[in-house]
């Protein structure tokens, strides 16, 4: 009974306090409801706005005209603007508000900063019509400032942002990202730099599906390095993220347009240059020396006459160690591709042949079936224990970049790969001793890459157990 007391008093409560308020909304004081509607200071349909003038008391003006739906500005040079930064403009015209008028009839607009306003701002309509703003100073309370329209002579406040748009210089709105790559399908890197070794990186076209499975050669580099070498997806990874942040936002400052004197920014004569193309867009840089603070480089790029800044955070990929991102096989090559390898080792030579016969598919529909058949010195192997070989044979990885000039003399190891295509069919791959430790790696001729004794030992140990039938033990 005492509970259901309770309820009943909770809900009277709650309906006089409901009353309460109607009334009081009701019967509010009418300045108060003024003084909470909104001051409408400029209303216009933004998509009528076709030109923008702003007059900043330094003598600098600003001119943007519409143009085939995009904003154009009259400068002497070429240059990018950002055009959402442009539209931000158009807004503040489009629809601006005050938050309180601040006098009603001023005597002085001096204290406002209007008698010599900071920015005379113009907006261009279709009909031929215009409006124009005057904006004064920032108020005290540092978040709004003050401002008129022409033809009314009260003095208003608006927000911040609105008096920061009518302030912007055309550094405010130019363009600070750069060509956007899309590193999932970029097709050629080239990384040059003073002192380093040059990069060059481009699309495997010719990716197999069980390379694609395993993340090999998606990419290939054709620079530094006398052969091409695969690239490895994951070390290759950080270099790919270095190109997204290095467009995002890449411009820090906008320093001289059409320079006359390219050497006092060290771009005369450039400390590294960076291409990166995609399947539709080509990003081309020059780097320069650093500001003087040096927290930034100078830069521009090929197809513009402009000299901007960069943060060096975002250059470290100028910095990149060919060695570091390539995937790190002597030589690998899809099995499908050979016919024919020849192993030298330990004072024999052995013959490892592959013949395919294709069996034509019955049904429609099918596939055709391709039949391998797997030799050793002219005896049949089974299939598992010889790609078991082969794996160990292209599995050699290289340990480090040579650090001396070495003849191909009297290589102790010797491999030759006779491919079924390719514009090369004939592939060696040899090992000359280098120390007690390790093999210097010879291919087409030259070394570029040392491989501990270790590895090619357990390749000819494989060899071995192959030919004696027990690589592969029962299972």
């Amino acid at each position: 009974m005492k509970k259901r007391q309770r309820s009943i008093i909770a809900l009277v409560v709650v309906l006089a306090v409901l009353v309460g308020a109607y009334f009081y909304v009701s019967n509010r004081p009418k300045k108060q409801a003024e003084d909470n509607k909104t001051i409408e200071i400029c209303k216009v349909p933004k998509e009528d706005i076709v030109k923008m003038v702003l007059e900043s008391r330094d003598g600098t003006t600003l001119t943007f005209e519409k143009k085939d739906d995009k904003w154009t500005v009259d400068y002497p040079h070429p240059v990018i603007l950002d055009q959402t930064s442009v539209d931000d403009i158009a807004y503040s015209f489009a629809s601006l508000y005050a938050e309180r008028i601040i006098d009603e009839n001023p005597k002085d607009l001096s204290v406002y900063g209007l008698d010599k306003p900071a920015v005379v701002a113009r907006a261009f309509l279709k009909d031929g019509t215009q409006k124009v703003l005057y904006l004064g100073n920032k108020t005290p309370a540092g978040n709004t400032y003050y401002l008129m329209a022409e033809g009314d002579p009260k003095v208003y406040s608006v927000w911040m942002n609105h008096g920061e748009h009518f302030s912007y210089k055309l550094s405010d709105v130019r363009e600070k990202d750069l060509t956007e790559i899309n590193t999932q399908e970029l097709t050629y890197l080239k990384i040059a730099k003073k002192g380093k070794s040059t990069i060059e990186i481009e699309r495997n076209d010719e990716q197999s599906k069980d390379e694609a499975q395993f993340g090999l050669s998606l990419w290939r580099m054709t620079q530094p390095y006398n052969e091409p070498m695969g690239v490895s997806s994951d070390k290759f990874q950080k270099v790919l993220d270095g190109i997204s942040s290095l467009t995002s936002n890449a411009i820090k400052e906008f320093v001289e347009d059409n320079p006359q004197d390219l050497s006092k920014y060290g771009l005369d004569d450039p400390v590294a240059e960076l291409i990166v193309k995609d399947k539709e867009n080509t990003l081309h840089l020059y780097f320069g020396k650093d500001t003087d603070d040096g927290k930034s480089v100078y830069f521009k790029t090929a197809d513009v006459n402009s000299v901007y800044t960069m943060e060096k955070s975002k250059t470290e990929l100028l910095d990149t160690k060919p060695f570091d991102i390539v995937d790190k096989f002597a030589y690998i090559v899809n099995i499908d591709n050979v016919d024919k390898i020849i192993v030298e080792g330990r004072g024999k030579t052995h013959v490892l042949t592959i013949t395919r016969q294709t069996k034509k598919a019955e049904k429609e529909g099918e596939e055709d079936e391709v039949i391998a058949t797997y030799m050793v010195d002219g005896k049949e192997v089974e299939e598992k224990p010889f790609k078991k070989f082969y794996q160990s044979l292209i599995g050699i990885l290289v340990d480090a970049e040579i650090d001396r000039e070495m003849a191909e003399e009297n290589p102790e190891v010797k491999t030759t790969f006779f491919l079924n295509k390719g514009s090369r069919r004939e592939v060696h791959v040899n090992y000359v001793p280098y120390d007690n430790d390790f093999y210097a790696v010879f291919r087409s001729g030259k070394a570029e890459f040392v491989v501990s004794r270790s590895q090619v030992n357990k390749m000819l140990d494989d060899l071995e157990a192959l030919i004696r039938g027990d690589l592969v033990k029962d299972e």
